[in-house]
């Protein structure tokens, strides 16, 4: 199958520039992309590599024109690309139609186009809609409401009374409408809560391959109109997933909690009981929400526990310079040590020199106790002189009169 270029522009609403004549027969990455093949590019800064690739035509923003091959100009260039997908993609080549392997229990309403494939078990009461495609293998329990153009791929499994609406994809391996996880405790006893609720899917919904989507405990666990829900992912009972919402792979959402419509939850996130994240809201990869948690709508958290973007990257760099800081604190605590012990040095010095300031005092002290000493000495050298000379005068013989 071929079109032109001015028929896939036409079949997207979109601008032809150039050669609106050339065939295309399928669409390629740009890196791979022949000569009669479409490729795209959402950024006008790529438009010179794009025009150096082999592709025959290119779907591009609004604004970018060229000479050198077909354009087709598109305000959403990716979701014209999706489109332009879809054009080339061959019709489903099942037959509709009950394969004889296939088990169909009492009062089954299928809709005209139905095919239910090999191995599959469609138990009592349950009513498909017009055009869907039951895969192999896969379980459908009583009184289930699948609706118009769904697809059930191989092995995926719903649990009795789920309802899905119009155009939903359940992937290999999902499980939809299981038991949620309720129990009441009692002496360290857990004890079953009997989970008696629904599961209610809304239309243009995708579930990914091994998804598990519990029931309602008493109420209905619900996934409304366009929610996409990747593979691996897990929502516990009484949750409601709003309209358009994103669940990225192996991402947990626990009981009671609310994504409202278009939030997104990034790889692996965890979101404990009884949150909400509110509308448009983003919550990054491997995000932690606590329990009871209220993430505002629009907003943009990140980490674990979720906080906002700006205080998860500021905490996050601060994190990431820890070793560096680390390494600079073990140099200034050898510092401090350094400086420690000269301080002890200098205290041992002002010791040592006020024990000689001592010594000092003392030798000057005794230096003068040697003066007086000395003086001392003189002292005595006169009273002895004097003693002498006292004593001759006693021993002179006394002068006559007439000689005084």
């Amino acid at each position: 199958m071929t079109k032109t270029v001015a028929e896939i522009a036409e079949s997207l609403g979109a601008e032809v520039v150039g050669d609106g004549s050339r065939r295309i027969s399928g669409v390629a990455s740009l890196e791979r992309a022949g000569a009669d093949e479409i490729a795209f590019i959402d950024k006008p800064e790529r438009v010179e590599v794009a025009l150096q690739s082999a592709a025959g035509c290119l779907v591009v923003p609004s604004g970018v024109t060229s000479d050198a091959k077909p354009l087709i100009q598109a305000a959403n260039p990716k979701l014209a690309f999706v489109r332009a997908i879809q054009l080339f993609q061959s019709p489903r080549s099942s037959v509709p139609g009950v394969h004889p392997t296939a088990v169909v229990g009492d009062g089954v309403s299928l809709g005209d186009g139905v095919r239910i494939g090999p191995f599959a078990v469609i138990e009592a009461g349950v009513r498909i809609g017009a055009g869907t495609d039951v895969g192999p293998g896969v379980y459908v329990g009583a009184r289930c409401v699948i609706g118009a153009a769904c697809a059930l791929h191989p092995h995926a499994v719903l649990y009795a009374d789920v309802t899905l609406g119009d155009r939903v994809a359940v992937h290999a391996g999902a499980v939809l409408g299981s038991d949620g996880f309720g129990y009441v405790v009692e002496d360290g006893v857990y004890h079953k809560f009997p989970q008696i609720g629904r599961l209610e899917v809304g239309d243009d919904v995708d579930i990914g391959a091994n998804t598990t989507i519990d029931r309602g405990a008493l109420d209905a666990t619900v996934i409304e109109r366009g929610a996409k829900i990747d593979n691996l992912v897990q929502i516990a009972h009484n949750v409601t997933v709003g309209e358009h919402a994103a669940l990225s792979a192996q991402v947990g959402v626990a009981g009671s909690s609310t994504v409202e419509a278009r939030a997104v939850l990034a790889g692996q996130v965890g979101v404990a009981d009884h949150v909400t994240i509110g509308e448009g809201a983003i919550v990054g990869a491997q995000g932690g929400v606590p329990t009871g948690k209220k993430i505002r709508p629009k907003q943009i958290v990140w980490g674990t526990p979720a906080r906002p973007l700006s205080e998860f990257k500021a905490q996050f760099a601060a994190a990431s310079r820890l070793p560096k800081w680390k390494a600079e604190l073990d140099e200034l605590r050898a510092k401090v040590a350094e400086i420690d012990a000269l301080r002890t040095q200098v205290a041992e010095l002002d010791g040592l020199r006020a024990r000689v300031a001592d010594v000092d005092d003392l030798q000057a002290r005794v230096a003068e106790l040697d003066a007086l000493r000395t003086k001392a000495a003189e002292v005595d050298a006169l009273r002895t002189r004097l003693a002498e000379l006292e004593r001759r005068i006693a021993q002179a013989p006394a002068l006559p009169p007439t000689q005084l």
